[in-house]
């Protein structure tokens, strides 16, 4: 180590005089004496700095010195520094064992005796000294094997630069010149010069030669002495001399060159050539390490300017033709290529476009004829003219139509998870005839209100697939519902439902309008309808079907259509894999359940007694939750924020929390966060329902990773929020 060095010592005891006494003890000019009255700040000093060894007294206040000795070894850091308790405990058998678990080296009862003291750390100094020597020798060494791996690679990495170079030039004398000026940077010399010679009679044919800077060069021959050339060529191996061999004077004492490496150039001829570099730069000669680079580069450099000789010529011109040929034809086909896709792109852009205005035109249309009756009855009802009758058909109206808006929003949300990829199914077991039945019950008002007979034949035996139940209802209520919708008054509409030993088929006919040729092989696109006109007779947004083809993907089936044209009717056909050897305790697994008739709302005090916290920035939807649980007994005290609503929680005591999740400022997220952190037991365990317009199987995951224990979708529907609630407290609704 060097002298300026100074080794940190740590001493950690909560009283100054013993911190005083140790400090005078121990204290050396090649030591620094490190004071800290308590477990917490050795632990900070220790973060940032190295010492050789702790002395630390066992008994502190808040953090004793077997809890810092814990935490101590705990970190990478700090694990292997050594550690001696200090103690006035002269038996210490009860933190003996624990100590040295701790990895304590020693223990030293107090009062210390300062020899003993001094000794045991002089031991742990010196070897904090020589582990900072080593790892300091260490350090250089790793540092001398990385220049010299850095060396080698940088070599290696220029050599394979050079045959790069070398192989893509075709003119001889630029070969030469690439090749010179390499070979003196990559050995490291101060002159390099490449000589050619003529095949009949060894005279030099072609020659160049480089010097230190970029203009120091020379086509002139040779500058050392042609015994050392013609040495070269005799023997075909490399040469190395120095300056006190007579082979390498020249006439001239002032031109001598102090070193000197050659290599003969080989072809299957004999010496094709030679290359020799003089005056090892930063060393009195070249080494062996470069006898073998100048062989190798020799090679290189033989190979290279030979194939450079015998095809520069005929390489260039033909090179020149055939790239000129190769150019036009790719500029042609290019031209050719861009105008296919620009076309192709420009009907496609003007499809969608087209698309997009019907789609938009329809969405407003579907979207505003609803909210049309559902203001127009709302603002009959507000002005409490209508008689009873007329009050129920007002109510039955708006009801049905916003229904109607949220089939709608939901066809919308999955044709958006469709288009993410987000779309997934839970597959289990599941009885096809009980989805069908589900489904047909589901559109029987629409097909009585019509006097359209609807026929289903299902085979007796179970249809068993591998399915989600409420996505395959969703298939058949979308088919069922169309075929009702375009099969006029008095039509008929036929399910019949066939399996066989690996598929089920459910076919559904119906005697309605028919699908035109032209339109068929679009029946299942998104967005697509077959009279997108303002004159339309049927209305809907055109995406029913596309989300019926790829729910039957998802559950690895397939649809399709037929239909003889207009007003011939329609065949839909679905067909699904049967689910393979299902258990019998399994097999009415996943069938749908119907919903009863009776109602969370017929039982008004389902809720009595408990206190309902609600939290929604939105006012009307508040005062629409707020009538809901008054009616069914609960209290209820409605707040606008997440601030509002902790502090409700506190003073209050709630018994419920219902928070929407998009709020400004602080969203419900952030609320029942900061919920689950408070003290309370009571704010840490009270059930929460998150009540919300972010409806996806997204959205429910993150509410309830959150905190909440239910999620329901908005627009509220009163039976849904009680049972909910009333689910979250143990109750049954």
């Amino acid at each position: 180590m060097e002298s300026e060095e100074r080794i940190n010592i740590l001493i950690v005891d909560d009283s100054p005089t013993n911190l005083l006494a140790l400090e005078a003890i121990l204290s050396g000019p090649d030591r620094s004496i490190v004071s800290a009255s308590s477990g917490d700040e050795a632990l900070r000093y220790l973060l940032d700095n190295e010492v050789a060894v702790i002395l630390m007294d066992v008994y502190m206040p808040e953090l004793d010195g077997l809890q810092t000795a814990e935490l101590i070894r705990g970190r990478d850091r700090s694990r292997d520094i050594p550690i001696i308790f200090l103690t006035a405990d002269s038996t210490g058998g009860r933190h003996l064992s624990r100590g040295y678990s701790l990895g304590a080296v020693d223990y030293i009862v107090k009062p210390v005796e300062p020899d003993i003291l001094r000794s045991k750390v002089a031991v742990f100094v010196e070897l904090f000294k020589k582990t900072q020597e080593v790892k300091r020798q260490a350090e250089l060494l790793h540092q001398k094997n990385l220049e010299l791996e850095n060396a080698n690679l940088a070599r290696l990495t220029m050599l394979i630069q050079l045959g790069q170079e070398l192989a893509a030039e075709h003119e001889p004398f630029a070969l030469l010149e690439k090749f010179c000026r390499s070979a003196r940077r990559i050995v490291g010399a101060q002159q390099a010069a490449v000589g050619l010679l003529n095949g009949e009679d060894h005279n030099l044919h072609y020659y160049f030669r480089c010097g230190p800077t970029d203009n120091d060069v020379t086509r002139n021959g040779p500058l050392v002495s042609q015994k050392a050339l013609d040495l070269l060529i005799k023997h075909r191996r490399p040469l190395r001399l120095t300056e006190y061999d007579r082979l390498l004077t020249a006439s001239d004492p002032v031109e001598s060159p102090r070193c000197f490496l050659g290599a003969p150039i080989l072809s299957t001829s004999g010496v094709y050539g030679w290359l020799y570099l003089l005056n090892k730069a930063n060393a009195e000669e070249f080494s062996e390490a470069d006898e073998h680079l100048a062989a190798t580069m020799a090679t290189q450099v033989g190979i290279s300017f030979e194939n450079a000789k015998l095809y520069s010529d005929a390489q260039r011109h033909a090179a020149a033709l055939q790239l000129e040929m190769a150019e036009r034809r790719q500029t042609e086909e290019e031209n050719a290529r861009l105008l296919v896709l620009e076309q192709a792109a420009r009907a496609e852009a003007e499809q969608a476009n087209r698309t997009k205005d019907e789609f938009l035109a329809t969405l407003s249309h579907e979207l505003r004829t609803p909210l049309s009756a559902i203001l127009g009855w709302t603002h009959l009802v507000r002005t409490g003219k209508l008689e009873e009758a007329q009050i129920a058909r007002a109510f039955e109206t708006i009801e049905r139509n916003a229904r109607s808006q949220s089939q709608l929003i939901d066809d919308l949300l999955d044709v958006s998870r469709i288009i993410t990829g987000k779309l997934q199914i839970e597959l289990r077991p599941v009885d096809l005839s009980s989805v069908i039945e589900a489904a047909t019950d589901a559109v029987r008002p629409a097909f009585e209100t019509k006097a359209i007979t609807f026929e289903t034949v299902v085979d007796p035996k179970p249809s068993l697939v591998m399915g989600d139940a409420n996505r395959l209802q969703q298939i058949f209520w979308n088919l069922f519902s169309n075929a009702v919708k375009f099969t006029p008054q008095g039509g008929h509409v036929c399910v019949e439902v066939k399996r066989n030993n690996r598929q089920v088929e459910v076919a559904i006919v119906d005697s309605g309008i028919g699908i035109s040729p032209d339109f068929l092989p679009y029946i299942f696109d998104r967005f697509r309808q077959a009279d997108g006109s303002t004159t339309r007779v049927h209305g809907g947004l055109g995406l029913g079907l596309a989300i019926v083809k790829h729910l039957v993907q998802l559950h690895q089936g397939k649809v399709d259509v037929k239909s003889d044209g207009i007003n011939a009717g329609a065949r839909f056909r679905v067909v699904l894999p049967l689910a393979s050897a299902v258990p019998a305790e399994t097999q009415l697994e996943g069938v749908v359940e119907k919903s009863g008739n009776g109602s969370a709302l017929d039982a008004p005090q389902v809720l009595s007694g408990l206190k309902i916290l609600v939290v929604d920035d939105e006012a009307d939807s508040r005062e629409l939750v707020m009538a809901i649980l008054t009616r069914c007994g609960s209290e209820v005290k409605c707040t606008i924020s997440a601030a509002e609503a902790l502090q409700a929680v506190r003073s209050w005591d709630p018994d419920v929390l219902v928070s929407d999740i998009g709020m400004p400022n602080e969203d419900g997220y952030q609320l029942i966060k900061r919920l689950r952190k408070l003290k309370s037991k009571r704010a840490k365990e009270i059930p929460a329902v998150a009540l919300t317009a972010y409806a996806t199987d997204e959205d429910r995951a993150n509410a309830l990773t959150a905190g909440f224990q239910v999620h329901v979708a908005k627009p509220i529907e009163a039976e849904v929020l009680v049972k909910s609630i009333a689910s979250a407290v143990g109750r049954k609704g």
